[in-house]
């Protein structure tokens, strides 16, 4: 019961912690004058005195300050804008803090002994990871339709540049002419050169922000046109021709490794359908694994080399074209 007692306090804390930090934000129609400012270390003046913004070194919280200046934060940050999410770095690590507390709380509540505290640490250890996790599953797919809606957009670039339409009204026309996530990116970008930035940064920030192999040389081969000049139309649909040869190459090396990936999940997943198979069969016998120390280590170990060998049979398989 102290470990009960001592993850009830944790957990009260962590709840207090959120509603503070909550409290801390702002209205939505405050929010974008906070943002704009934050560069430059001013903050919203409440006073009535006419005055919007005013000099405040001391403007940010000191949880969002410290947050902020970690290198750690601002990885949080890209993350989770590839993701296509809009939490705060601050948000993400409460998110992570409160999966893992209720990971731990779970299992101590199942397993009351010493040995429950252990297998909560693990638990907690795996809930703070889960969010991480779901976080990088986001980004794979939303990268992933970013590159499959590529062809589309330069074929639809390199036909504008040929209709004598500049490049800004290319990339215009594309993020009309598709759909989501590629035309926000396009949108985005369209905003940075309306705000005065130079197409190369903007190139750099689009290519910064979604984080794709296949962007990155599309990007690579408009800085050096740029640079040198020539027909922007034919290096796009030069571009478009080698991406094309990337996916067809990708396709077959999925198809070449497809009975190497059935044999990966089948291996992982056998056991856990032959335990379910027989606590169906004998509840009594398949019981010892998790009411008895030993049971609950080789159920443990087990698990673990489970997973091992399945992460492994993926990496093995994941291969860069």
């Amino acid at each position: 019961m102290e470990y009960l007692a001592a993850a009830g306090a944790g957990l009260a804390v962590l709840c207090l912690f959120t509603f503070l930090v909550r409290a801390q934000s702002l209205r939505p129609s405050e929010s974008r004058l906070h943002r704009l400012s934050a560069s430059r270390n001013v903050t919203i003046d409440q006073s009535g005195d006419g005055s919007i913004l005013r000099r405040n070194p001391s403007s940010i919280p000191a949880i969002g300050r410290l947050l902020t200046n970690r290198g750690y934060a601002m990885q949080w940050s890209a993350d989770l804008e590839r993701a296509g999410l809009t939490l705060r770095p601050i948000e993400y690590i409460l998110i992570r803090v409160l999966t893992a507390s209720v990971a731990f709380l779970i299992v101590m509540l199942i397993f009351l002994s010493p040995l429950g505290l252990i297998l909560a640490c693990v638990a907690g250890a795996a809930g703070f990871m889960v969010p991480a996790f779901w976080v990088g599953m986001k980004i794979k797919g939303r990268v992933k339709g970013i590159e499959d809606q590529l062809v589309e957009t330069l074929t639809l670039m390199s036909n504008s540049q040929r209709a004598g339409f500049a490049f800004a009204q290319a990339v215009e026309l594309a993020a009309q002419r598709t759909g989501p996530p590629i035309s926000i990116e396009l949108n985005r970008m369209l905003l940075d050169l309306n705000l005065g930035a130079s197409t190369e940064d903007a190139l750099v920030a689009m290519n910064d922000r979604i984080g794709s192999e296949d962007l990155d040389l599309v990007v690579t081969a408009i800085l050096i046109h740029r640079q040198t000049g020539g027909n922007l139309a034919e290096i796009l649909d030069n571009v478009t021709e080698t991406m094309r040869d990337r996916e067809r190459i990708r396709g077959e090396i999925k198809t070449l490794t497809a009975s190497q990936r059935l044999a990966g999940i089948i291996l992982s997943g056998w056991p856990v359908v032959l335990g379910l198979i027989f606590t169906a069969i004998n509840p009594s016998m398949m019981s010892l694994m998790w009411t008895t120390t030993a049971g609950i280590i080789m159920l443990v170990i087990m698990l673990t080399l489970n997973l091992a060998g399945y992460l492994s049979i993926r990496r093995i398989l994941a291969i860069d074209i």
